[in-house]
């Protein structure tokens, strides 16, 4: 195609009328897609268009006129630095319509890359306020691509109350933009009438064959499973064939979970029934979440102005959900930014006295606390230190500090000294979810000095929430494992959830892929949403329930995935050694063995290859004495004794007590006929053995003291 320079004069928009391009975008909209009229947002030529766009920013921009393409200018746009926000640098446009709330609006431009590279964020939002109506990172090709991008406005807007446009400041690059704007057509569709190039993106990694997961499903088959070896053996310790050995899962190693609202718990001003309920039971056969962390409840700023209620309800929460299996974090220590401080601290940044007394008298607080020690073993020390430096830039001007980033070293250490067992994490968004290069360049500058530092810190947390396009898996993963290589620290997805843009199959297919990346990693321990249910999150979109508690397909995922194809329950017979062997997921579970009318039942917490040992309290050397021949009374058992019947051929028997797991509790030597029996043992299950001359049997009782 043929591109020559050109020089636009700026006439009054009131000169042109619909020019060639305008007149065949509304036309191939009704061809291709079956949508018909509606008014554009800003003019309809494109002269009109490029004359009132905004531009801003360590940027080129150079029109061009363009041949054989249904446009005819383009916008030719060199980034020549990266910015330290991807706002830095920019182009817009304002409204020369108005637009009222409800409208449902299409945007479309054409666009192409001539460097090896792009990385842009659309955008359409208030132009005073800058609030958002929608925002989407957007990679270009080589050849010129149409680009579509349905929004429904949330609100009215007067003529110049709404801008669209590009930030541009997220990498160095040469790209090319023409053909830029908005068709409004009110009321006439519905949203999901309209072509959407965001539906139809497929990130990288997506397609099932994708090389990665055949890599991921054996790492997750090598680090995320143990052997083991279930010995079963009688009362001579002889090998039992044909015993059925069941293993049962009942909770993960890895950390599967979500942020908490702690109102939300017994005994607190919001407590909703279905939310406490949801949390131990997700898929309605009682399994649920396994690590959690509190939302807010917990960050200096809420704690100390109780946000959502006295700090009482978070520990009140805390206790709940340990009291209930569920491991909680602790989110955040610090959050050192202006407006995640408390008033006083913003108020006194110049005292730096007053500022290590309050930080001092935080870490005390909270590291002590005389039950969220106990509960709490993971705290994000520190959360998105990259883009909030107040107290970095206090701290710059204490003589004792060479920067003000020392002061962090020295949390961590007051932290670690008043609890050597606990974790510190440093967590942060920039790298999966900032579209920003030198934000995660000033991030790896920030991790190093704490590494170089020799800094205690035990773990990163990646933030994830992921944006309208989603990051290929493959790109995730090699951030991982940069980050694990580089720092060589624990790391766990600390608040994954992603763009309401995103169409409900592709959140489903990205919760699998980035799901299944992190239980792989052999760097990760746990994948944690920012939030589980549309009531209580941020964005309204969690990952997994509606508002009404409708399962989301991205939660339906979440639930194949973790209690499904990720759980165990097998069951086997022990061979002619006795043997059993399985490979079980790491984490809790109940083994139960079994033979005739014999069962035993013990939990195991599987981390590493085992071996177990299960008695059954029979004899396969011994011959079985008739079981109905013995009489146990009374049966069940309220009082502390029971008496003993058998024939008058037996003078006396030896008897052994075992508890429901087949421990044993008590032997009785030489027992008679009627004799009375102490039970030194709490209500529950138990099992009498019976042994008479050179035979056994058994015999169940129940206690209910």
């Amino acid at each position: 195609m043929n591109i020559k320079l050109i020089f636009l004069l700026l006439l009054p928009l009131c000169i042109f009328s619909q020019d060639q391009y305008h007149t065949n975008l509304l036309s191939n909209l009704s061809s291709s897609y079956g949508v018909e009229g509606g008014d554009f947002l800003f003019s309809d030529t494109e002269v009109a268009v490029f004359d009132a766009t905004y531009q801003y920013g360590a940027v080129t921009f150079t029109v061009r006129e363009v041949e054989s393409m249904d446009f005819t200018l383009s916008k030719d746009i060199n980034v020549t630095s990266v910015g330290n926000n991807p706002y830095d640098a920019g182009m817009s446009v304002t409204n020369q319509s108005v637009i009222s709330e409800g409208d449902v609006i299409l945007m479309s431009f054409w666009a192409k890359q001539s460097s090896s590279q792009s990385q842009v964020f659309v955008f359409g939002e208030e132009s005073i306020n800058y609030d958002k109506e929608f925002y989407l990172p957007i990679s270009f090709t080589p050849d010129w691509t149409q680009y579509f991008i349905a929004f429904q406005s949330s609100r009215d807007f007067d003529v110049g109350g709404f801008q669209a446009g590009f930030q541009l400041a997220s990498s160095v690059q040469h790209i090319s933009i023409a053909g830029f704007n908005g068709v409004n057509f009110r009321d006439t569709y519905a949203l999901t009438d309209l072509p959407s190039s965001y539906s139809s993106f497929d990130y990288d990694g997506r397609s099932l064959d994708a090389p990665w997961r055949a890599l991921a499903e054996y790492r997750i088959e090598s680090i995320r499973k143990a052997d083991l070896i279930i010995n079963v053996v009688d009362a001579d310790g002889l090998p039992v064939e044909g015993a059925t050995v069941n293993v049962e899962m009942q909770q993960h190693d890895f950390g599967f979970g979500s942020a908490l609202v702690t109102c939300r718990f017994p005994g607190n001003n919001c407590y909703n029934e279905t939310y406490v309920s949801k949390v131990l039971d997700l898929d309605g056969r009682g399994h649920g979440f396994n690590e959690c962390v509190n939302e807010n409840a917990l960050k200096w700023k809420s704690w100390e102005s109780e946000w959502l209620g006295p700090p009482e309800d978070a520990v009140t929460a805390y206790r709940w959900l340990s009291d209930h299996g569920v491991t909680m974090r602790g989110h955040n220590l610090l959050w050192p930014g202006s407006e995640w401080l408390p008033p006083d601290i913003n108020s006194n940044l110049d005292d730096l006295s007053y500022l290590r007394e309050r930080i001092d008298s935080r870490i005390d607080e909270m590291i002590n606390h005389p039950e969220l020690k106990t509960y709490v073993r993971d705290w994000d020390i520190l959360n998105e230190i990259t883009t909030n430096r107040t107290l970095e830039y206090a701290f710059d001007d204490d003589p004792t500090l060479g920067n003000g980033r020392e002061l962090y070293k020295q949390i961590f250490e007051e932290v670690k000294e008043l609890d050597p067992d606990l974790e510190l994490y440093i967590n942060d968004f920039v790298v999966i979810s900032s579209g920003s290069a030198n934000l995660v360049n000033r991030y790896k500058v920030f991790l190093d000095e704490l590494k170089n530092a020799n800094v205690p810190f035990d773990g990163i947390g990646f933030q994830c929430h992921i944006g309208s396009i989603p990051p290929g898996i493959p790109a995730v993963e090699q951030v991982f494992n940069e980050y694990y290589q580089r720092y060589g620290k624990r790391m766990k997805v600390t608040e994954y959830d992603i763009n309401d843009i995103v169409d409900e199959t592709t959140q489903a297919d990205y919760m699998r892929d980035l799901l299944t990346l992190t239980f792989s990693h052999p760097g990760m321990d746990a994948f944690i949403m920012w939030g589980f249910w549309d009531g209580n999150h941020w964005k309204q979109n969690a990952p997994m329930f509606n508002l009404d508690w409708s399962l989301k397909p991205s939660g339906e995922v979440f639930i194949q995935k973790v209690f499904d194809d990720w759980w165990t329950n097998e069951t086997q017979l022990s061979d002619l050694s006795g043997t059993s062997m399985m490979r079980p997921f790491k984490g809790k579970h109940l083994i139960t063995v079994s033979k005739d009318d014999l069962s035993i039942t013990n939990e195991i917490n599987l981390l590493t290859d085992t071996l177990v040992n299960v008695m059954l309290p029979t004899s396969t050397s011994l011959a079985t004495l008739d079981a109905d021949d013995f009489i146990i009374f009374p049966n069940p058992i309220t009082e502390s004794s029971i008496t003993v019947q058998f024939p008058d051929k037996y003078q006396v028997m030896d008897i052994q007590l075992y508890d429901n797991s087949w421990r044993l509790i008590k032997t009785y030597n030489q027992v008679v006929n009627h004799e009375q029996l102490q039970l030194p043992t709490a209500a529950g299950t138990y099992f009498l053995v019976l042994v008479v001359d050179g035979s056994r049997t058994t015999k169940k009782i129940i206690v209910q003291k």
